[in-house]
Formats: structure tokens, C-alpha cells, sequence
């Protein structure tokens, strides 16, 4: 299963490059597909979208806003710069399938298919912590939740939704316990997932912030595996 910031469909991608069926825990969670069937999605509320669109029209701060639906469709706010680039490569690369770059106002004339999460993308640390506080002033009357994915990243979700209760629904529809589940990351949204099952694995080369919330620490995938392999054989 990948579990991943980026949208449910790139389990596709991955299935196309490994050969094997992948399933998806997408969006940080707020996505879960199991073969072709979303079986869980949890949208943004849209006045949290609106007031976001409001937001990017006021502020100062240089940043570009991606919106994200349960379709895999990835909305910019602005069609130029490196982030169009870096998504239109991405698009080129069928990493994603769907990329519209318009005016988020104009977008949604015609679109009003509910959004699963928003991505404010910023060009320096210094735009993200000044945006960050305009939208927790903006925001300030609802329920959410957001974290830095990256120095110039800001994912905004619905609340209590992240890789670890992807996780968790994952588990209920296949009728797993949790410790009948190992995860990997390396990444800061990563560590929702870690929290969920005794069998966290944090690659060697993440954060120290991020690794010290697994239970284990590896510099190898397969290192994940070999011990998957030598746990299970003691209950043959």
C-alpha cells in the first residue's frame, strides 16, 4: 500500500513501474482506495476552501495554492513560476493525471467538486511562516488541521485526517490488527502512521525529528523486509 501526500491515482503510477498491485492512501489520508473503489475520502469544508481562494488574492507573501479533489485532479492558482513547472513535469511524467492552472474563483464557476486538500506552496521559509499566520487568523473559526511538509510547504486537511487514519480505516475494511501491520517513512506526515502500529520503521536518512516517533530505524527497505519475513516465520 503507498501511503502519500501526493493523490490516491499515483498508486498507478507505482503499479505501472513495480509490476505489482498497489493500493493507495492518498492525499495524507484523506483518500483510501482499495483496487478501483475509494472506499474512504474526506473533504475539505468549503468555506475553508473559499476563504483559502480569499487568502491568496490579498496576501503579500509569494506562494502558489494547490487544491487537490478525490478524482486526482490538482488545481493551481497561478500558472507560472516553478511550481507550474515542477507540476508539469510531473503531468508529463503521468505521476499525476489531471493539472488545471486557472484562477481558483473561475475554476470553481464551473467545478464545484469537493476539494480533499489544499497545498500552499511558498518560495522562501520566510513567506510560509508569514503566510502561515494570515491563515490561522483566516481560518480561525474552523476545524482543521495543517503542518509544514517541507521548509517551503503548508498541506492544509480536514480535521484528524492523516496517513496514520488511512492507516486505520485501511485496517477495519481488511479485518487487520494493527500490530499485523508494518509502515515506512521518512517524512514528517509520516509519523501519524508510526503512532498506529508497533512495527514503525523511519528510514535512516529523515529528520531526526521524524525518526525518533518510529520504533525502528532502517537505511534499507529490504532491511523492512527481512524482518517481516524472519517475524512471521516464528508463527509457521
Amino acid at each position: 500500500v503507498m501511503a502519500s501526500g501526493r493523490d490516491h491515482l499515483t498508486s498507478r503510477y507505482l503499479e505501472a513501474k513495480l509490476n505489482v498491485k498497489v493500493d493507495g492512501i492518498g492525499q495524507n489520508g484523506g483518500v483510501v482506495m482499495i483496487d478501483e473503489e475509494v472506499i474512504v475520502k474526506h473533504p475539505l469544508d468549503e468555506k475553508i476552501v473559499h476563504a483559502l481562494a480569499q487568502l491568496t488574492e490579498t496576501t503579500k507573501c509569494r506562494i502558489n495554492v494547490l487544491f487537490i479533489d478525490d478524482r486526482g485532479t490538482h488545481v493551481l492558482t497561478n500558472a507560472s513560476g516553478w511550481v507550474y513547472d515542477v507540476f508539469v513535469l510531473m503531468l508529463q511524467r503521468k505521476e499525476i493525471t489531471q493539472l488545471i492552472a486557472q484562477d481558483f474563483k473561475q475554476y470553481r464557476l464551473n467545478d464545484t467538486h469537493p476539494m480533499i486538500k489544499a497545498v500552499v506552496i511558498c518560495d522562501t521559509v520566510e513567506d510560509r511562516d508569514a503566510f502561515t499566520r494570515e491563515m490561522e487568523a483566516a481560518l480561525a473559526a474552523f476545524e482543521y488541521d495543517w503542518f509544514y511538509s517541507s521548509s517551503h510547504y503548508v498541506e492544509i486537511m480536514s480535521k484528524d485526517v492523516n496517513k496514520g487514519s488511512g492507516v486505520l480505516h485501511l485496517a477495519k475494511v481488511l479485518d487487520l490488527k494493527t500490530d499485523e501491520i508494518a509502515v515506512v517513512g521518512d517524512s514528517y506526515n509520516d509519523i501519524s502512521m508510526f503512532k498506529v502500529t508497533p512495527y514503525s520503521f523511519a528510514m535512516h536518512h529523515g529528520d531526526h525529528e521524524v525518526r525518533v516517533h518510529a520504533n525502528y530505524e532502517v537505511k534499507r527497505v529490504d532491511e523492512v523486509v527481512d524482518f517481516i519475513l524472519e517475524h512471521n516465520a516464528q508463527f509457521r
